[in-house]
């Protein structure tokens, strides 16, 4: 068996690249776009959508731009919203199996703010017309967020001013709709009892089975979650995520394996905003922490704030968030952090965008079954023009063309097979950068060996 997987190597000498270049998502480049959100499809092809300011011609409209899993853009850029008065703004989106999606944002309605829809078959065409999804209408309903199964079945959660004792409280409030776009049950509030609850996430498994995570605000800011069966009701009461009291505003994310298996990410620091760090925290199905809340970013001096995971169903996933580098200077670059499934980092955190002048920041990031990814951001002045829109296709991994002829091939696996299970610093064949040469490097080598595109 051995002698006939090198074979098969040496077969065809191909060439691989260490992954995509930076590239920028929208084509209409006047005035600012800007909070990108991601999805993807079981075969890696992705959709970005943003907030455009005045393409729409009244204040900001909401657009996308599909992509293959190689990065090729599929058709032109597109409007999504229906509706244009006003400002449309906060856009989520969530993609199933087959490629068809929603896109959520909250908009000018009956009530100051209200939170609206849109469903898309696989070739971006619109399936039905642009609808209203909070049933409460008073006052304002903010920061939608989707998430959608394989079959298609999706939930929306957000925030709702819906406390009439208290106007000064907000509530968590969802809407569950099955594949066909009809609601399953009626509006529901996701937190027991009266507080002041920002900032929502959703993730959904294969089954429908959902987790909603937000942020509470009491004596101390927390991170709450609660989970949901696929016919929404209610399969835990709200409970705790981080064991650490923070002290700052954070919008937490969200990621779930098709098993039902999730991680929670925030930022937070027990005394300054200042000094935030990224943490988060594993589960189980049901909820049973996996292990305790812990650091993901290596670099310490100054603020790491506004992660967002990605996970796939073998329960790997990657953290991304924008850090100041310089605590002197106010402006960001977007990092990320690999993960195994047991939450053990592969290889060190590292810098995304390759445009380094001016601010990165408000990443979004998506993940296929193979562990690759892409993060989204937006940047101030790349495209010449106030904010806009760009992307990195990852694993950034290092090269396995290991002997420097141009080719990743059979001599390159000689390189690997040679230095297979040392560890030690440096190793030629140490793709991931974590010191040693394991099942991860000879999986960044067959991803490179198996992708056939020219450096």
């Amino acid at each position: 068996m051995r002698k006939a997987f090198l074979v098969n190597l040496a077969i065809v000498p191909i060439f691989a690249s260490v992954c995509s270049a930076e590239f920028q998502v929208h084509t209409h480049t006047t005035w600012d776009q800007k909070d990108a959100a991601i999805a993807m499809d079981a075969n890696g092809n992705f959709l970005v959508v943003w907030n455009s300011y005045r393409q729409d011609g009244d204040s900001g409209g909401i657009f996308g731009q599909r992509f293959s899993a190689t990065g090729e853009p599929l058709g032109s850029e597109f409007q999504i919203n229906t509706t244009t008065f006003g400002n449309q703004a906060s856009p989520t989106v969530a993609m199933d199996a087959a490629g068809n999606f929603v896109v959520a944002w909250q908009g000018p309605g009956v009530g100051d703010e209200d939170i609206f829809a849109q469903r898309f078959d696989p070739n971006g065409l619109s399936v039905g017309v642009e609808f209203q999804v909070n049933s409460y209408t008073e006052s304002q309903q903010l920061c939608p967020a989707v998430a959608m199964n394989v079959g298609g079945q999706f939930a929306v959660v957000w925030e709702s001013q819906n406390v009439a004792e208290d106007p000064n409280k907000k509530s968590i409030c969802g809407q569950l709709y099955d594949s066909s776009g009809s609601t399953i049950g009626p509006e529901f509030t996701v937190n027991s009892q009266p507080a002041t609850c920002r900032y929502s996430a959703v993730a959904m498994d294969s089954d429908g089975n959902f987790a909603v995570v937000w942020m509470k605000e009491a004596s101390k800011n927390s991170i709450a979650a609660r989970l949901y069966n696929a016919d929404g009701s209610a399969a835990t009461e709200p409970f705790g995520v981080n064991t650490i009291s923070f002290n700052s505003i954070t919008q937490p994310s969200i990621a779930m394996a098709g098993s039902g298996h999730f991680v929670v990410v925030w930022d937070g620091d027990p005394n300054r905003a200042g000094d935030d760090d990224i943490h988060a925290r594993l589960y189980q199905p049901d909820g049973t922490p996996m292990r305790e809340q812990f650091v993901v970013n290596t670099t310490r001096t100054s603020s790491q704030q506004n992660p967002r995971v990605a996970m796939n169903n073998w329960q790997e996933f990657i953290i991304v968030w924008e850090s100041r580098v310089d605590p002197n200077v106010n402006e960001r670059d977007i990092f990320g952090q690999l993960f195994n499934s047991a939450g053990l980092p592969i290889g060190d955190e590292f810098q995304i965008n390759t445009f380094a002048a001016g601010d990165q920041r408000n990443a979004a990031v998506a993940m296929d079954k193979t562990g690759q990814f892409v993060t989204v951001w937006q940047s101030d002045g790349q495209d010449r023009s106030g904010y806009g829109i760009f992307g990195e296709i990852g694993p950034l991994v290092g090269s396995a063309d290991f002997t420097g002829d141009g080719f990743v091939n059979f001599l390159d696996y000689c390189v690997l097979a040679a230095e297979w299970q040392k560890n030690q610093n440096p190793l030629q064949a140490d793709s991931v950068d974590d010191n040693k040469i394991d099942v991860w490097d000879l999986a960044a080598f067959c991803q490179q060996w198996l992708a056939a595109q020219p450096q």
